[in-house]
């Protein structure tokens, strides 16, 4: 088994991943307007993805990037400890996580939210890149969806996960600005797909929503270089999109972040109506909710096998 892996062969590898050292970065907080400085560290097998706030009392500073500790936030993903440590914004970094099959990090970070960077996740995705991915000595576990599991909100929105044998997404979205529109993706997650496909796509806002996001002590380190702005069917950014169909591959990369909650990769269709990172927590928390919705197997099984190899003490955790 080699030491380490190619930037463009993560994904599909049956060993467990880290990082091979420790990779450091800083930035603005979207909402908070804070400075914030956070490293990314190596970790052993079964560890999962650990946040670690240094900014507060060594023993409460753990939080699980997990969606049994997820809570509902706005515009943001949002993760709480047992103790009321929490810390959000974290769904660029966790879908960079997944894009490259990164299993096991602490992330150590001096603030309540991580930084937005460039609004995107291709930062955290260079930062990876430069330091590698190390394999650990164990294999890696996925979640398979076993039946279909549909969640909505009130406002619309609804996903559905269902049975397939590769993660797949099928997003759709509907915003009256007319430089958003109505625009759909779907999206196979495979070998170097999360780079070329939406790891630079940006978030975005409707100007007539910046003051009012403002006025609700969001959006606070909110700017052009941080998030796509639109207006009355305009992009006010300099240079406008990044890619054809920035908008909705963006949705894309939040709901690969956000299912990355489940604790390990996931092997499903995910379709998904005006998704958002509510609308997504309440979907991977549905599913852990129903044992007979999914099953946990290791790497390098087949499906047609796959009940020799669910470890059920994994699973009774995972809905703890």
């Amino acid at each position: 088994m080699p030491d380490t892996i190619a930037y463009n062969q993560y994904v599909e590898q049956p060993f467990q991943t880290t990082v091979c050292d420790r990779v450091t970065f800083d930035g603005i907080g979207l909402h908070s307007g804070r400075f914030v400085e956070l490293s990314i560290c190596p970790a052993p097998a079964n560890t999962g993805i650990k946040f670690r706030r240094i900014d507060i009392d060594a023993r409460l500073q753990t939080v699980h990037a997990h969606a049994k500790f997820a809570e509902q936030a706005r515009l943001c993903t949002r993760v709480v400890n047992n103790d009321g440590i929490g810390l959000e914004t974290i769904e660029h970094m966790m879908a960079a996580f997944a894009g490259v099959g990164l299993d096991n990090a602490i992330v150590e970070i001096n603030a309540p939210e991580a930084p937005i960077l460039d609004g995107s996740s291709q930062p955290v995705l260079d930062a990876l890149h430069g330091v590698g991915l190390e394999l650990l000595p164990a294999r890696r576990k996925y979640i398979l969806v076993t039946k279909p599991v549909v969640v909505s909100l009130d406002d619309g929105s609804w996903a559905r996960l269902e049975p397939c044998d590769h993660l797949e997404l099928d997003i759709e979205i509907e915003f009256e600005d007319a430089a958003i529109g109505n625009q759909s993706l779907r999206y196979r997650h495979q070998d170097g797909s999360f780079a070329a496909e939406l790891a630079s796509a940006r978030t975005f806002c409707q100007w007539r929503d910046v003051e009012l996001m403002k006025n609700a002590g969001l959006a606070l380190g909110g700017s052009l270089d941080n998030a796509l702005v639109v207006d009355g069917g305009k992009i006010l950014n300099d240079g406008g999109l990044r890619m054809e169909r920035e908008f909705v591959r963006h949705k894309a990369l939040d709901c690969l972040g956000d299912l990355l909650l489940l604790g390990m990769p996931v092997k499903t269709k995910m379709t998904a109506y005006r998704p958002g990172h509510a609308l997504s927590t309440k979907l991977v928390q549905a599913l852990l909710s129903d044992p007979s919705a999914y099953k946990i197997v290791e790497a390098g099984t087949t499906q047609s096998r796959s009940d020799s190899y669910v470890l059920p003490e994994m699973a009774a955790a995972a809905t703890a």
